[in-house]
């Protein structure tokens, strides 16, 4: 398969507008991304014991939590980790592309990209 085939990148971009409009219909069944990958870092925290504030009167942080960026790039890992273990399947760069597009709803606007991640 040759990369300079227009119609292979033809069809990368017919992939990546069809994923656009997966992200748009779904907002009303899956509620707003953001909020959504932030409920998911809360229930994930919840769920791994993460804990922040006092512990026998002493202030500390027992790991830091997740945010909600990092659970779409935690849900990209998951997803090419099926195709390693289940094959090649369009889902699974569907689904990346639709990730890669909610955790770009995380960049501060008009960051570069030598911003760097949020702490």
């Amino acid at each position: 398969m040759s990369t300079n085939d227009n119609s292979n990148v033809q069809s990368a971009g017919n992939l990546a507008s069809e994923v656009g409009s997966v992200i748009a219909n779904r907002n009303g069944t899956h509620g707003d991304p953001v909020e959504n990958h932030d409920h998911i870092a809360d229930l994930w925290n919840a769920y791994l014991g993460v804990r922040t504030g006092s512990q026998n009167g002493s202030e500390r942080v027992l790991r830091r939590p997740i945010r909600g960026d990092e659970v779409a790039d935690m849900m990209i890992l998951l997803k090419l980790s099926r195709k390693h273990v289940g094959g090649m399947d369009l889902d699974h760069y569907r689904d990346s592309i639709g990730y890669a597009a909610i955790a770009s709803l995380y960049v501060p606007e008009g960051a570069d990209n030598a911003a760097e991640a949020q702490e």
